[in-house]
Formats: C-alpha cells, structure tokens, sequence
C-alpha cells in the first residue's frame, strides 16, 4: 500500500483509497492507450495522470495572471493492476505538499471501483521562464477543504 505523508496535514495518505479524494477528472480507455498484449500501456497511464493534475492546476488558478504556469519536475506511478478497454478511468487527484514554489499532487486511477495505479507529481511554478513563488489566490485554492 502506497501512503504518502503531506506538509500540510502531517499523516498518512493511502492514494489507492478511492475516499481519499474530493477532486475528479476520468477519460475513456482507448484503443490506442493499448500494447500488443491489449492492456493498457503504462505510457497510458502517465496520460490519465496528467489528466486529473491538468484539471485540478487550472480550477485553481482560474484567475492566472500572465505568463503564469506549471511545469512537471517529478512524476513517479506505482502500477497496481492491469485494465483493458472498453470502460473508463476515474482520476482522483489531491493536494499532497504546498511548498513556496511548487506543489506535490497524488493520484489515483480507478476501474470501477479497483485502484490500477496511484502516482505522485511535484509541479513547479513559472511566472515567465523563471520559478516564482505560488500566489496567494492559488494557494488559497489549493488548500481549499477540497480534499478529504
């Protein structure tokens, strides 16, 4: 079981619990997220992730300013379980660690109710070419009772 310890909380997280989630994104399964083997690829897998992060980086920083952004530095995927099309992914994603400059987000990726993968990603804050500390608003946002 994968837990991680978050700075602003302080105790364990298991990402492969689905009720350690507020925030939700999914996809359909493609034929083309597919290997020889007709189960999802893990490069797949690092797409469903960036999905679920995408989406809960722009609902916080509805009101960027210019030139504001995010850039991946870390990314790691424990893989749990195989899946198969058809069917959907859902993505969890959740605040694990808020830093001056950059964010660590967990991930869950179900089938149904089975966890197939869960993933952490450290993003870091860019206000043109250089990094920036995380604004105010955003990190408001972020810390929002989004999470469980």
């Amino acid at each position: 079981m994968t837990k991680e310890t978050t700075g602003k909380i302080n105790h364990p997280v298991d990402l492969a619990n689905a009720a350690n989630f507020a925030f939700w994104a999914s996809e359909n399964i493609r034929i083309a997220d597919t290997d020889a083997g007709g189960h999802i690829n893990n490069t797949a897998y690092a797409a469903y992730v960036e999905t679920g992060r995408v989406a809960r980086l722009r609902a916080a920083m509805a009101l960027r300013g210019p030139e504001e952004r995010w850039v991946i530095a870390h990314l790691d995927i424990d893989f749990r379980a195989e899946a198969k099309p058809p069917g959907q992914i859902r993505i969890g994603t959740r605040l694990l660690a808020l830093g001056t400059k950059s964010v660590t987000l967990g991930a869950g990726l179900f089938e149904g109710e089975r966890c197939i993968a869960t993933a952490r990603s450290v993003m870091v804050f860019l206000k043109g070419a250089n990094t920036a500390p995380i604004p105010d608003g955003v990190r408001q946002s972020l810390q929002a009772g989004a999470d469980p």
